[in-house]
């Protein structure tokens, strides 16, 4: 068995570097252009306005032929753009040293750049003028005019953030007519010295005034339950990042198709007020959801959900989900009731039914419980409350009952630039529950758990995941602790190349039981190589156990990928190291998020 596992590293290796160095090789041209001499951010902007550059890329696209002339031209240009794309980073003295070498139709153009010395700032002038002229929060940035520095090299980025900054910063104090009257950058080419002459003219300050809501459609929600949501108030300085906050937020409520806040400016008051419009159509008071699809966990499998968005005139709402398939079958319905100022802040409540068939275990479940959820600077916390009743059987052993009346808090966050496809972002979630006999529990435990997800785009195509999950039970007595809270390993998003709930403990019958700790981790490479397909690489190992520190079981194996509107679709074919198991198992699923 080593020798297998030796092998199996051995091609997963040479795979990886394959797919690195196909991912990064850069494509031919007829002219190679060196620009040195500079550093990582002068020169990608040198090579952006190189017109030779742009030249040979046409012609390679076209599949034409070089012109000897035109490469020349091109190439004495070349000193020009190089010497004004230097600019922007404070260099206005440099010199460029230019060598064309070859002949038709393969050229070598080298560019060798001494930037010179450094055009530092020697004034920063910065005036204002009306009713902004006392704001706190201007006069920092006349005192602190950051990112730039007296006596640091100019850089015409960090003057064009600058001038945004102040006229931003002006709107959110309602200072909707505040524009930059003097913008001027002086730069003394012989001296190598900037100057940076602003005066900003705040004009008068305006404020929030009247809040009116408009709603287009069958039930009306009531106006105080709306305004709930409202981020800012008559009287206060009227902020456009307030407006488009309220904006998002009544639109994350899930009851419109479309909000539209508008600030009639036109209409201000003597004092400044604007009143504030808010029109919002309705979305379809319900929906429903089918589907049919097929999982290596689950089996085949069919599912059927409706949202009902809007109850009543305070919004309260339920869902409903109902999920069959031959090995877990699951009925949810949950009745959420908004509250607060967020559109995550809710009580809910809860009642579910799960059958599941699975390695050595049967289980049939109902629950019912209650949460409170809330949204903090950071994480999203639920407080919750469920009583189960649990029964279940090991292989033939006769069916057992269990009774808990568990209550929990978890936590979560997460971060990301995509909701279904991320390139970069994280996850992070944990939870913490037990039960006690001395309360409607047939046992004492106490269970812990956290869960990490994250992906990085290694390159444009090339994106790295990884995942972790850690558990851990104290439990009395283990035999009266029901599947349901019980750990196990194995299957499509745990470890790779073992079935669904395949890894733990044994009993002496060899029947997996579940044990009281959890650890799994992976690693994946997803590589898409033409727009929505891919292909993947990667690594699982995990186990469930009844100690903390656990001999993992390990699988590897290559995948494909289709990214979907829904999800990505993932096709993974692993190879379990565990002497005994089958050489390779089939995983087929939908990726969606972290």
């Amino acid at each position: 068995m080593p020798s297998s596992r030796a092998a199996s590293c051995w091609l997963l290796r040479g795979w990886l570097a394959s797919l690195v160095l196909l991912a990064a090789a850069p494509a031919r041209a007829g002219v190679d252009v060196r620009v040195r001499g500079l550093g990582p951010d002068e020169r990608g902007n040198a090579y952006a306005k190189l017109s030779i550059l742009e030249y040979a890329k046409r012609i390679d696209a076209d599949k034409g032929e070089y012109d000897s002339s035109d490469v020349e031209r091109l190439f004495k240009q070349g000193e020009r753009e190089i010497l004004g794309s230097l600019q922007p980073f404070g260099w206005y003295n440099a010199t460029v040293t230019a060598k064309l070498e070859g002949a038709k139709p393969d050229w070598v153009v080298e560019y060798q750049v001494d930037a010179g010395p450094e055009t530092a700032i020697s004034l920063i002038d910065f005036q204002i003028i009306g009713d902004g002229a006392e704001d706190e929060a201007l006069k920092q940035i006349k005192n602190r005019p950051r990112p730039l520095k007296l006596g640091e090299r100019i850089k015409h980025e960090e003057y064009e953030s600058l001038k945004t900054r102040i006229v931003q910063t002006a709107y959110s104090l309602g200072l909707l007519d505040a524009k930059l009257t003097r913008r001027e950058l002086k730069i003394d080419v012989p001296n190598n010295s900037a100057e940076i002459l602003l005066t900003l003219d705040s004009g008068r300050r305006y404020q929030f005034g009247e809040i009116s809501i408009k709603q287009e459609g069958g039930l009306a929600l009531r106006e105080a339950f709306l305004r709930n949501y409202l981020t800012f108030e008559p009287g206060q300085n009227y902020d456009p990042a307030k407006v488009l906050s309220t904006q998002f937020a009544f639109s994350d409520l899930d009851y419109f198709q479309t909000v539209d806040i508008e600030g009639q400016k036109d209409k201000a008051d003597e004092d400044g007020r604007i009143p504030m419009v808010i029109n919002t159509t309705e979305r379809a008071p319900r929906s429903y959801r089918y589907g049919l699809g097929y999982g290596t966990d689950s089996g085949p499998r069919a599912s059927v959900g409706a949202d009902f968005r809007r109850i009543n005139s305070l919004g309260h709402k339920l869902r409903t989900d109902l999920r069959v398939s031959p090995r877990i079958s699951t009925a949810v319905a949950e009745y959420r009731v908004p509250f607060g100022h967020l559109p995550s802040d809710s009580v809910s409540f809860t009642t579910q039914a799960l059958t599941q068939d699975f390695s050595d275990i049967k289980e049939t479940l109902y629950r019912i419980g209650t949460s409170y959820n809330r949204r903090g600077k950071i994480w999203q916390r639920r407080v919750y409350l469920e009583y189960t009743f649990d029964e279940y059987s090991i292989k033939e052993s006769p069916r057992q009952r269990s009774k808990l009346l568990v209550p929990g808090i978890s936590l979560d966050h997460t971060e990301g630039d995509d909701p279904i496809f991320p390139r970069r972002g994280w996850y992070a979630f944990t939870d913490l529950h037990g039960g006690s006999d001395l309360l409607l529990s047939d046992t004492n435990f106490v269970q812990g758990m956290v869960k990490l997800r994250g992906v990085l785009d290694v390159t444009r195509k090339l994106f790295l995941r990884v995942r972790l999950d850690q558990g851990a039970t104290w439990v009395g007595s283990f035999n009266n602790l029901p599947p349901s809270q019980r750990f196990f390993a194995g299957g499509d998003g745990s470890v790779r190349g073992y079935s669904y709930q395949s890894l733990g403990p044994r009993d002496a019958n060899g029947r997996v039981i579940g044990g009281r700790y959890l650890t799994t981790a992976s690693a994946e490479l997803d590589w898409y190589f033409v727009r929505e397909y891919g292909l993947a690489a990667f690594v699982d190992a995990g186990d469930a156990n009844d100690k903390p520190l656990v001999d993992p079981s390990v699988g590897a194996g290559l995948g494909f990928r289709y990214r979907a509107p829904f999800g990505a679709f993932a096709l993974d074919l692993a190879h379990p190291f565990d002497p005994g198991s089958a050489p390779v198992r089939l995983h087929l699923g939908v990726q969606v998020g972290l």
